[in-house]
């Protein structure tokens, strides 16, 4: 049976095998009792179990006048359950919720490159929240199904399950995201998070998060691209806002959204972009844009800082860029970033 399969389909099924048992209870036990035909023994079983009132088929004996009011009580048993099912579905919120998967499922179906964010903890929230803010589509799994109700007015699509499922995995739409990020607080869970996803998607970029230093290489052997352990990260984060404290505000300035005017952000060029096979000197991308290229990630591996105008752009190319929205916008337009458009246009 589907584990999403609604409250209510999975109760009427019940009754209506209750109802199979009471009839071929019934039909059987006249025919014992009674010796009444396959034909007589049904109807009776029948007209007793709906309660309609007709009379008996032919008269009954003492001991099957016992068998029909153990029947008609098993009747008025499965209609009471029918009747209890139904009302607890529509009391109880169940059939919104149902209906809120399926408008979910539809959405879902339509997205392409959003990102499945993997627990709504402490560290989910956070990052969903910086992701939101930056206009990221987003699908998050949890197995809190209280959620939904939270995320819902944020337009932030929900599915209730274990991400570790493959099944649940597929609901969030991995197969056309662009992203995956797994927060959850144990890190044997987010093994098989990712070991899941990394399965199905080769190609999808896979961030998880890591709680014990010492598993960070199991999670990087099933398939993440990045580890990040959120103590570690915090530690040297503190440490550097005390050597460094000029240099961590900048960074709060440029990487954090708020209300401030500088942002930096990872801009990718597109195979259509006029940046593709030029210089950055002469695509006069400072002069177009506004905004600094202050470094530049080719193939995932070389990171070149502090990029001079001589630097040949090739389509692929990982552009850390730093300008106002506006600015970054148009650098993401004149990249031919797909992502960015994406983002701006949900």
């Amino acid at each position: 049976m589907n584990r999403t399969e609604p409250t209510l389909l999975r109760r009427l099924r019940m009754v209506l095998v209750l109802l199979a048992i009471l009839i071929a209870l019934g039909t059987g036990g006249y025919m014992t009792l009674e010796q009444w035909s396959v034909h007589d023994a049904l109807y009776m079983t029948v007209i007793t179990l709906s309660t309609v009132g007709y009379g008996e088929v032919r008269p009954l004996t003492q001991a099957g006048e016992l068998f029909t009011i153990l029947l008609i009580f098993g009747g008025v048993g499965v209609l009471a359950y029918s009747f209890s099912t139904v009302t607890d579905y529509i009391v109880a919120g169940e059939l919104q919720g149902y209906l809120r998967r399926r408008r979910t499922e539809r959405k879902i179906a339509h997205m392409q490159e959003h990102t499945i964010i993997c627990g709504y903890g402490r560290v989910g929230r956070q990052v969903v929240e910086e992701l939101h803010a930056n206009e990221v589509r987003l699908v998050v799994i949890d197995v809190d199904l209280a959620l939904a109700a939270e995320l819902e007015p944020m337009g932030i699509l929900f599915v209730a399950g274990d991400a570790s499922d493959d099944h649940v995995l597929e609901s969030a739409g991995l197969s056309r995201a662009a992203g995956l990020c797994s927060c959850l607080p144990n890190d044997a869970t987010n093994v098989f998070v990712v070991l899941s996803a990394r399965q199905k998607r080769p190609d999808l970029f896979i961030l998880s998060r890591c709680n014990q230093p010492e598993n960070q290489d199991k999670l990087r052997i099933a398939g993440a691209d990045k580890v990040i352990n959120p103590y570690v990260t915090t530690g040297r984060q503190m440490a550097t806002q005390l050597l460094y404290p000029s240099v961590m505000d900048f960074l709060d300035v440029v990487i954090r959204r708020d209300d401030l005017e500088l942002r930096l952000q990872e801009i990718i060029v597109g195979e259509s972009s006029p940046l593709v096979h030029n210089t950055l000197g002469d695509a006069h991308v400072r002069s177009q844009t506004g905004v600094n290229v202050l470094a530049v990630r080719r193939d995932k591996r070389t990171f070149d800082t502090n990029p001079g105008g001589d630097f040949v752009v090739e389509a692929g190319d990982a552009l850390v860029c730093l300008g106002t929205p506006e600015q970054l916008n148009v650098m993401a337009e004149f990249a031919a970033d797909g992502r960015r458009r994406l983002q701006v246009a949900s």
